[in-house]
């Protein structure tokens, strides 16, 4: 193993949490830097002492290949139309040898030519660095390094352009359909292997690049997939249930106040001279809006019972730009006050495209973005250090909403059915 080169890529790529998380799975002693950390992780792969090293160079290496995968990223999950061949993944996995084209310790990523055909030069298009099985996670992970290109600053302050190190994880299921591309944003990104964003913003081709990749890996050519056409649905139910307060006694003063409040919004607009026999819808609205701040006020006065996992809300976008509405806590989110209403009055009227997601788990607390996307959906952290399976719970609450949407979907088709069917006869 070429441990120089090991060093500037650690020295380059990796966080202090990333040393962590290693460090506490192996047990060792932390240190106070990020240089006494790589030293040490040196020893602990190179030292045998009296029982052998405390790390494998095997497992290091699988650990630099894809450590990265934790961390400021951006996760796209695809959805698959049918599930892969029984097998398959098994035998890439064990057939990983011939396909890794190319190990991190061989890279030098030294970049301070300006001739960029001179910088890491065995770096010349995407590679294989890795294929990793979880059993406890049920995964296959295949990691990729690919050379990107972005915008810098000379010591004079001019600009000038960097090759460095892009990093990428391909993450398949056991037991699902669902694929993660999972990568970090790298800040004043020109390309990656010549691929641009399609906007400032818009990550889908660098993407789309890595599934591409991961298609030609497994060799299926028609590997197809479904848009996240069910994403609106499935936000909207995650945000409800995120603002929901989970107190029963709020509940049942809710469920009694409904007539009151009914025969209040009815007296109201009577005397307002407005005919609530012939303005259904709009009677309708005023009593959900009646409804809306009563239970506000009560949830202020008796709160909000909490779980495990607990997810709340601090951002949320209607239909692209219609309306967004945010908030700065990251504590509360959209519990109560004006925020809050608004928010769930703005759900009823327009389709949820991006929710702002807080997430507290293990005593932590998480932001990230869920956005909707052509061909996959977006999670991404928000200047926040995110582990990937943390991650992984807020996939599996959406798919739970998913499964959910598809199951009621398919049963409104079978009745559907069968009322056309009971008319024809």
């Amino acid at each position: 193993m070429n441990w120089e080169n090991v060093f500037k890529i650690m020295d380059s790529y990796t966080q202090y949490k990333h040393y962590q998380i290693l460090f506490e799975k192996f047990r060792m002693p932390k240190k106070s830097s990020r240089d006494e950390m790589a030293k040490e992780l040196q020893r602990a792969v190179t030292d045998q002492g009296l029982l052998g090293t405390v790390i494998s160079e095997a497992t290091f290496s699988e650990w630099l290949s894809l450590h990265q995968i934790d961390g400021n990223n951006y996760t796209f999950v695809y959805n698959l139309e049918n599930s892969l061949p029984e097998g398959l993944l098994e035998g890439l996995y064990n057939n990983r040898r011939q396909l890794v084209s190319m190990r991190l310790s061989e890279i030098n990523p030294d970049n301070e030519s300006e001739d960029l055909q001179t910088v890491m030069p065995n770096l010349d298009r995407v590679h294989l660095s890795g294929v990793h099985r979880n059993e406890a996670k049920e995964t296959y992970t295949f990691s990729f390094v690919a050379p990107c290109e972005v915008n810098g600053s000379r010591a004079d302050g001019s600009v000038r352009i960097y090759k460095k190190l892009f990093f990428c994880h391909c993450v398949f299921f056991d037991n699902s359909n669902d694929v993660k591309i999972i990568f970090n944003p790298t800040t004043n990104l020109l390309n990656v292997n010549g691929v641009k964003k399609k906007k400032r913003s818009d990550w889908s081709p660098i993407a789309d690049l890595f599934f591409n990749k991961i298609k030609e890996i497994i060799n299926i050519n028609e590997l197809h997939i479904k848009s996240p056409t069910w994403i609106p649905q499935s936000l909207y139910q995650l945000a409800e249930d995120a603002t929901s307060h989970k107190n029963p006694e709020i509940t049942e003063k809710a469920f009694n106040a409904q007539e009151s409040i009914e025969s209040f919004a009815m007296g109201l607009l009577k005397e307002a001279g407005i005919d609530t026999d012939n303005e259904q819808a709009y009677v309708n609205k005023f009593i959900q809006d009646i409804q809306f701040s009563f239970e506000a006020q009560l949830i202020e006065k008796m709160g909000f019972n909490e779980e495990e996992d607990t997810i709340t809300i601090f951002k949320q976008r209607s239909d692209g730009v219609t309306h967004i509405i945010s908030v700065e806590s990251t504590e509360e989110g959209f519990k109560s006050g004006l925020a809050a209403q608004a928010a769930r009055r703005s759900r009823q009227d327009g389709d949820i495209d991006l929710l702002g997601v807080i997430l507290k788990t293990n005593e932590r607390i998480y932001k990230f973005l869920v956005e909707q996307g052509t061909d996959a959906y977006l999670i991404r952290s928000t200047n926040t250090f995110v582990e990937e399976e943390v991650v992984n719970i807020v996939i599996r609450k959406l798919n739970e909403y998913r499964e959910q949407i598809q199951a009621a979907a398919a049963d409104y088709s079978s009745d559907s059915e069968g009322t056309i069917s009971t008319q024809a006869e």
